[in-house]
Formats: structure tokens, C-alpha cells, sequence
């Protein structure tokens, strides 16, 4: 006895057929869809270099008292009204005929506190660079 083949290969095709209609076919897994840049790919020439931040340093000087530092400047400050004054000496803005210092107005400046300077001397530093008109003042983290 044999089986019949001819039904047998009649039932694979039908199955193959079936399978083809009714598979989804769907586009690759893992290609990712961009949008390219258009353009020559010359540089942009109106690209200016990075503002360099001006740095006010604070450190405690004892339990209630902090040391106050611009760094890069040997001369520091004795108060937060003084490192206003030499926050503006430090300006450059012509239309305020500050044309001495090296820093516009919307330079960055950044106060960096050290361990265990109070809260209320990084707040008068705040303060200080806002008399002084600067409109980009940030917080760094605190050194240890």
C-alpha cells in the first residue's frame, strides 16, 4: 500500500496558497526614519567663539563669614557691594560708556559656592551681579 500523492501535494499548495494571501508583510525592524540636513555643507561663517563665564568663586571664612574671589583677578573683594563695583568695572557696554572691562552684559557668570558657605552670601553674590546688570547668571554645583 501507498499513499496517494497527488492529494497530498494538492493539500501543500493549497496551504502555501493560503499562507501567501494572508501573511503581512511589513517593512524591516530597526530602520530608522531621518530627516537629513539639507544645504552645501560649507561651514556657517557668522559662528562666534564661546563666551568665556566669569567665574565668582565664594569660600567660607569662618562660621557666619565667606571669602569672596573672581577667578582669574588677583584683586578680591571685601563685601558683596564692592564685588558689585568690580562686577562693573568688568563690563564692556558702550551704551552705558562701560568700555574698560571684557564682559558684556549677557556674559555668563557663575557663582560657584564651596562647602559650607551659607545660602544668604550666594544670594547676596546673586544680587551683586544683578546690580551690576548682568542678565546670564547661573549656579554651579557645590565643590567639596
Amino acid at each position: 500500500m501507498q499513499p496517494n500523492l497527488s492529494a497530498m501535494i494538492d493539500v501543500i499548495f493549497l496551504l502555501l496558497i493560503y499562507f501567501v494571501v494572508t501573511a503581512n508583510f511589513t517593512p524591516d525592524e530597526g530602520v530608522l526614519t531621518a530627516k537629513l540636513p539639507q544645504g552645501t555643507g560649507a561651514p556657517a561663517q557668522d559662528l562666534a567663539p564661546p563666551q568665556r563665564p566669569l567665574n565668582i568663586v565664594l569660600s567660607p571664612a569662618g562660621e557666619t563669614e565667606c571669602r569672596i574671589a573672581i577667578q582669574g583677578y588677583p584683586q578680591a573683594p571685601a563685601g558683596f557691594t564692592e564685588l558689585a563695583s568690580l562686577l562693573v568695572q568688568l563690563q564692556y557696554d558702550p551704551e552705558l560708556d562701560l568700555k574698560s572691562g571684557a564682559f558684556k552684559p549677557d556674559s555668563p557668570v557663575v557663582i560657584r559656592p564651596e562647602a559650607g558657605v551659607r545660602w544668604q552670601h550666594v544670594a547676596n553674590a546673586f544680587n551683586a551681579a544683578v546690580r551690576a546688570r548682568y542678565t546670564n547668571i547661573n549656579f554651579a554645583q557645590v565643590s567639596q
